[in-house]
């Protein structure tokens, strides 16, 4: 009775790690970088600083298609008057890596959408706050260990308000990884 216990633990934990891969990769990732203000953006705002973290997710039947679930925050000061832009948003992403599944060293492109929140605060102007729809696209790169790596990844976002300025930023960001593969 024993060694039929035993055996039983021994054989499920030689299969689950197996059954868990199949489910595909989760991975999160926790970054931070520059942010740069483009076009007439760049007119009302300095550069600023941006945080972001994700959640990817690569199902088992697709090797190089992945979902991320991002969420962001951006800080600027405001160059025409005493103030500051923080922008806070969630993006939905589609995640296309190129490299092999198991190597955590992959080049990755991503593009999506979501929406984005921006509240403008100074003495001039009081308070204004907003949150509109937000595209986003870029490229990235990832190295590292099996679970735990690091990644460079630069975006392009813009967001669609009925303003004249509307907020465009790019943004090089750098940070880790954990989970997956």
């Amino acid at each position: 009775m024993r060694f039929r216990g035993l055996l039983a633990l021994a054989a499920s934990v030689v299969v689950a790690p197996a059954a868990v891969a199949a489910q595909g990769d989760i991975k999160l990732a926790l970054g931070g970088g520059a942010s740069v203000p483009v076009r007439s953006f760049s007119d009302l705002v300095n550069k600023g600083w941006l945080g972001s973290g994700s959640l990817t997710y690569y199902p088992a039947a697709s090797a190089a298609l992945g979902l991320r679930l991002e969420g962001m925050y951006a800080h600027y000061g405001i160059s025409i008057a005493e103030g500051t832009q923080t922008e806070v948003g969630g993006l939905v992403s589609g995640v296309f890596q190129i490299g092999a599944r198991r190597s955590p060293n992959r080049i990755y492109v991503m593009g999506g959408g979501g929406y984005i929140r921006t509240h403008q605060e100074g003495p001039g102007f009081g308070e204004l706050s907003r949150t509109d729809p937000a595209l986003n696209l870029g490229a990235g790169l990832s190295f590292g260990a099996r679970a735990l790596g690091m990644f460079v990844e630069a975006r392009y976002v813009t967001v669609y308000t009925s303003d004249t300025v509307k907020p465009q930023f790019g943004s090089l960001t750098g940070g880790i990884t954990v989970g997956g593969l």
